[in-house]
């Protein structure tokens, strides 16, 4: 008499083994004892037992005869690496999120520069297996109408190894001491020491990393301790970073608020959609069309670079220390920009280009 209690016990099993088969080639190849071994744990034992080898070329054949599913034998690292998930691939999406991937796959191309593109891509074209092979042939002709506009400058290709540093200070929260590199100091280098909190993506194609300053040699006296500053990752020495053993305090250290308050002319103003920048921002219309902002910030370097974006039709009213940058900066640049008595004769720009 066939028990089938125990029949059906051992169906399910093996269905179960299968999943769990496909769940770990889906993180990437392996080897047969390293399928064997995950299987294993994730069943709790119930796995593979006894001629563990054969049960698992039993599976993948099974895998390829039932359900359609495509495993390679990679020869040179004897990995098995999942190719097509055939009829198993069960997920499906609305065409809003397929367009959301699209958006993805244009922002974050093959072969981009920054780091953890590669990352992305790599669970964007794990997302794209799990599709159908019907859904995966439209998602091929679908094309993207919106996407970030990441630079890939050569000042973006970050070595690896300082990436792999300042992360693990971050999650370790321990300070993180490197050589820099500061446009300000005509190329030598600068010894910081840093709380690390965030690494930042721009879209202009820059990463930056989100530290508190606390300790430059040699001494800056404009560089206020402790204070917020975004450092470039390709301009930390690579070789150069430690992680220092003082831990960080639960909170981070608060720097001097500044009450920022700058004036918009007509000219951007007027249409009421001017963007807010800074945080607590308070925006006054004008009946001439003008508009104060009134806001705060605790960088006011990045305040400056923000702000002179909107060149001439930006006036800052306070407070006093970023004026006294405005006023350094645009005299930097009236002594860039004098005029000669070449310049005099110079031409007007062609039409349909601004000045």
């Amino acid at each position: 008499m066939t028990n089938r209690g125990g029949t059906k016990r051992s169906s399910w099993l093996i269905f179960r083994r299968r999943l769990s088969l496909i769940r770990t080639l889906l993180r990437g190849p392996h080897t047969r004892e390293e399928l064997i071994e995950v299987v294993n744990q994730d069943m709790q034992g119930e796995g593979y037992v006894g001629d563990a080898a054969s049960a698992l070329k039993h599976d993948l054949d099974a895998l390829k005869d039932e359900y359609g599913c495509r495993v390679a034998y990679q020869r040179a690292s004897k990995r098995y690496a999942l190719e097509d998930m055939g009829d198993l691939a069960l997920l499906d999406l609305p065409d809003t999120s397929l367009e959301a991937l699209a958006f993805l796959e244009a922002s974050f191309p093959e072969g981009a520069a920054l780091p953890e593109h590669a990352s992305i891509r790599d669970l964007l074209d794990r997302v794209l297996l799990l599709l159908p092979a019907s859904r995966r042939e439209e998602q091929r002709g679908r094309r993207a109408i919106l996407s970030l506009q990441n630079t890939d400058s050569p000042a973006s290709r970050i070595e690896p190894a300082v990436v792999a540093v300042v992360k693990r200070a971050i999650l370790q929260r321990q300070e993180l001491s490197f050589a820099y590199r500061s446009p300000r100091a005509d190329g030598a280098t600068i010894q910081h020491c840093v709380a690390p909190y965030e690494i930042v993506f721009r879209p202009e194609g820059h990463v930056y990393l989100d530290a508190t300053l606390l300790e430059v040699i040699p001494r800056d006296p404009a560089a206020p301790i402790p204070s917020p500053v975004h450092y470039r990752l390709d301009r930390m020495v690579p070789g150069s970073l430690a992680i220092l053993p003082t831990v960080l305090p639960p909170i981070r250290p608060q720097p001097p608020a500044y009450t920022l308050r700058y004036r918009l002319s007509p000219e951007v103003a007027r249409r009421r959609d001017i963007a807010t920048h800074f945080p607590s921002a308070v925006i006054d219309y004008h009946d001439d069309g003008s508009a104060t902002v009134t806001a705060i910030t605790t960088n006011l370097w990045q305040a400056r670079q923000t702000l002179l974006r909107y060149g001439p039709a930006c006036v800052v009213l306070e407070p006093l220390e970023l004026v006294e940058l405005f006023r350094s900066a645009i005299r930097e640049m009236v002594a860039s920009y004098a005029v000669t008595q070449a310049d005099s004769g110079a031409t007007d720009p062609p039409t349909g280009e601004r000045p």
